[in-house]
């Protein structure tokens, strides 16, 4: 039996861990051991049992179609695409990073929707704006700084995204008993999230009752602060889940042409580090300061030149991390 086993191993050598895999091997097995047992009973020896079961069973590419893995086998051996492989420390740290990466992301992303509230309450308290105003920026800066600061952090892994990789049996149970342990966290922060989404104008009635233009404006104040909240509970538990959901079909990915999260393959060419993280979170924040400029100014007949002038500034990014790489290039 063990020769059968180190014989179906030099099988499966080279195929990706992927379930459908360790599940055909399995199956496999388990019918090379009944046909093991039922030549030893009808009589044969040992050795002979060993060379009948591997002749019926020893062809894998006969087997491919039934055991359900023939594409598998067939990208494996004629893809030509070599696998960087990740240990299991590499897939634990990458882990850790991301939830960093996300925690950070998210919180910028909240400041970019909370930092209206500054002139909303000063304004209902009938304070001067101008303070109200400078933390507003100051608060969408600091979205800025950890929005980039994310990207930046994961900028060393950016190869599993970009590269063909792949991940062993022990790293596959460790993130899928993880997927399973996240999975009631994720599902409690997307309700939540869906639940502040629907009851942000929940203030807006309560307050409704009350006279004054305090509470018209903490009204509005909190309808940011729970869009902001619900927002953060959503990019946080979906960052994390899209990690997981990607680590666990790593071995089967082979496509590797686009990153998926950028969706711009102008910001995927680009290789300043810096300039790539900017133009991620360069849109977002366009919209928020037009937002922001707009609802405190009530000038739309001028702040929509924002789009033409942000657009253009993109080009100048885009156009400067390509020149950047062509003379790289050329250096080389």
């Amino acid at each position: 039996m063990e020769t059968i086993k180190n014989y179906l191993e030099s099988m499966f050598r080279g195929l990706p861990l992927t379930e459908k895999v360790m599940k055909a091997k399995s199956e496999l097995l388990q019918m090379m051991e009944d046909k093991y047992t039922e030549l030893i009973r009808s009589g044969k020896t040992e050795n002979e049992a060993v060379g009948e079961v591997i002749q019926n069973f020893g062809n894998l590419d006969d087997l491919a179609d039934d055991l359900g893995i023939k594409e598998i086998l067939y990208q494996t051996k004629y893809s030509g695409i070599q696998r960087r492989k990740l240990s299991f420390e590499e897939v634990t740290e990458y882990l850790e990073r991301k939830k960093h990466a996300a925690l950070m992301k998210a919180f910028g992303i909240m400041l970019f929707i909370i930092a209206v509230i500054f002139p909303i309450m000063l304004d209902g308290f009938g304070l001067d704006e101008t303070p109200a105003v400078v933390l507003m920026f100051v608060c969408i800066g600091i979205g800025v700084v950890l929005v980039v600061g994310a990207s930046a952090l994961m900028e060393q892994w950016r190869f599993i995204k970009t590269e063909p990789c792949s991940i062993d049996a022990v790293s596959i149970e460790y993130l899928k008993n993880r997927n399973r342990e996240f999975t009631p966290t994720y599902s409690v922060m997307h309700s939540v999230g869906i639940l502040l989404c629907i009851l942000c104008f929940t203030p807006a009635i309560i307050f409704d009752n009350y006279s004054g233009r305090i509470w018209d404006n903490l009204s509005g104040a909190l309808l940011f602060v729970f869009v902001g909240l619900g927002v953060f509970c959503f990019v946080y538990s979906n960052s994390i889940k899209r990690t997981y959901t990607r680590l666990l079909g790593i071995n089967e990915q082979t496509d590797f042409s686009e990153d998926r999260e950028t969706g711009d393959k102008r910001i995927q060419k680009v290789q300043n580090p810096t300039i790539r993280s900017i133009l991620k979170c360069y849109w977002p924040v366009v919209t928020c300061i037009y937002l922001c400029v707009s609802f405190l100014t009530f000038m739309w007949h001028l702040t929509w030149l924002t789009w033409p002038i942000a657009a253009a500034v993109f080009s100048v990014l885009i156009a400067f991390g390509s020149t950047g790489e062509k003379k790289n290039k050329g250096d080389e």
